[in-house]
């Protein structure tokens, strides 16, 4: 089995990952969540706010063209949610170290071996900040594989 993805399943989760909104966004308040399918995935590289790429150097992103480049992972879910009349309800959670921690817990107690397309994300919850302030904490509570 490969992590790959062919070309077209690239472009189409970047396609929809267009407009999907970020749930967990600075303004996040303990309690805020999102449920729904995972449509999509995507992968790519970070850029900082000029544009430049990042890579890892001394463990910390740079805009040096040295070291692995900083990747990141999305799961793209459809949710029922529709914040104005643009909201297509698509949400890009970030699979950051706290998020993958929530959604390992939830595979774990589902019994499955990872997520899927057409699996269903149901409650993340964003619950607070760490204790010491370093990172987040979020709770799953479940995952339903697709049939």
């Amino acid at each position: 089995m490969t992590n790959a993805l062919t070309d077209i399943e690239q472009i189409n989760a970047e396609l929809m990952a267009g407009g999907a909104r970020n749930p967990f966004g600075r303004e996040v308040q303990a309690g805020d969540g999102v449920s729904g399918e995972i449509i999509a995935v995507v992968r790519r590289h970070r850029h900082n706010g000029q544009g430049q790429p990042l890579f890892w150097v001394n463990r910390k992103p740079q805009p040096a063209q040295s070291g692995d480049p900083v990747i990141d992972s999305q799961l793209i879910l459809e949710t029922d949610a529709r914040d104005d009349d643009q909201d297509d309800g698509l949400r890009a959670i970030t699979m950051d170290r706290d998020v993958q921690r929530a959604i390992r817990i939830g595979l774990r107690r589902a019994r499955s071996n990872g997520v899927a397309i057409g699996g269903r994300i149901e409650g993340l919850l964003f619950v607070g900040p760490a204790e010491g302030g370093v990172g987040r904490v979020y709770d799953l509570g479940s995952y339903t594989a697709p049939a």
